[in-house]
């Protein structure tokens, strides 16, 4: 019943092509579950989470009062309300689909560099098998060790299927398509092209294994090799730019002491002179709001790029996002607080 009802959902508010298109990643992420149920599961939750949101602005006081406040002009509670719900359904829908990618794309991730890590003792288990005299899905089957973590239970979930009737190439491409690896891609089409055209299936599989072998400690000596490039990445993003944001904070705030007729830069002394006479005016409040999201930013790109350096791949950013944006905030703070009660013990 429960299916029944997310499968309808998934169907009534996301097209067959997406469905499709998600169908593919979950597969890649691992999620054994039907497209269309997923895509109904997340689509309720997103409709829950609108309406809550909804509420939560127009009737809970302190919302409320700080929304009217930004807004700062009064409107009909009817518009109000509808303003808030639209308002809503964007955030959540934004948030649901950064979520969702960000879901799906680092487990893609993460089963990937299990899978790799694993493949080059798996291949040359297989290549042993099958000098045994055992066939190719035989020798994968009985090469699924615990050790090798996903790659062993995907086999063992996919392989069994061509014990029951279903041609080796077609199990071989299913297999293919739970992993976002192009090294395991290549190594599948690998063996079904020695497989169908009766070539040596162990020195394949024995050359393939050194290959991925060779290709991770390649990745691991180029990643070591440009470390100093991801430490001044993230020096620039924790440290460097907080600081920088917050001393230029603090010397707004001195200009706006000093001069108080003005509201920021634009009327300080330097407005004398013709290249500073049209400058916007800018207050330390201003100048605040437009700091915070800057290091959001910041820390978000950074990560991408930390990501790139460590791994090959942008798709793990998100995983260091998190501790770069929460240090680069509490640097922020913390240098504003310095820089206020150094100020402040001068005044």
């Amino acid at each position: 019943m429960t299916d029944t009802m997310f499968e309808s959902a998934g169907r009534l508010f996301f097209t067959r092509t997406r469905i499709k298109n998600l169908e593919k990643e979950i597969n890649i992420a691992g999620i054994n579950m039907p497209a269309d149920s997923f895509a109904g599961y997340v689509a309720l939750n997103a409709i829950v989470a609108t309406v809550f949101l909804t509420l939560l602005i127009l009737f809970y006081p302190p919302v409320y009062n700080a929304v009217t406040e930004i807004i700062s002009f009064e409107l009909p509670f009817p518009v109000f309300a509808a303003a808030a719900l639209a308002f809503s359904f964007v955030f959540v829908y934004l948030s649901t689909m950064a979520l969702l990618s960000t879901y799906l794309l680092m487990n893609a991730e993460n089963r990937r560099n299990k899978l790799e890590t694993a493949l080059p003792d798996f291949l040359t288990l297989v290549a042993s098998n099958i000098k045994a005299g055992m066939a190719l899905d035989q020798a994968m089957w009985y090469s699924a060790k615990p050790e090798f973590g996903v790659l062993s239970d995907e086999v063992k979930a996919i392989v069994k299927s061509s014990f029951s009737g279903e041609t080796l190439e077609h199990t071989l491409d299913k297999l293919a398509m739970r992993f976002d690896s192009r090294v395991f891609k290549r190594t599948i089409m690998l063996l079904k092209q020695a497989s169908a055209t009766g070539g040596e299936l162990t020195d394949v599989l024995e050359r393939t294994s050194d290959d991925v072998r060779n290709t991770i400690i390649m990745k691991k000596e180029i990643a070591a090799s440009l470390v100093l490039y991801e430490i001044f990445v993230l020096f620039a993003a924790i440290a460097g730019t907080p600081f920088l944001f917050a001393v230029a904070a603090k010397l707004i705030q001195v200009f706006e002491n000093i001069i108080p007729e003005t509201s920021g830069l634009g009327g300080t002394p330097f407005s004398s002179f013709g290249g500073f006479a049209g400058a916007p005016v800018i207050s330390s409040s201003d100048f605040f709001w437009f700091s915070i999201p800057t290091i959001f930013v910041t820390a978000l790109i950074s990560s991408f790029i930390v990501s790139a350096i460590r791994t090959g791949s942008k798709g793990q950013g998100m995983k260091y996002f998190p501790f770069v944006l929460i240090l680069s905030y509490v640097v922020y703070f913390f240098v504003t607080s310095i820089v206020d009660a150094f100020f402040s013990a001068i005044a």
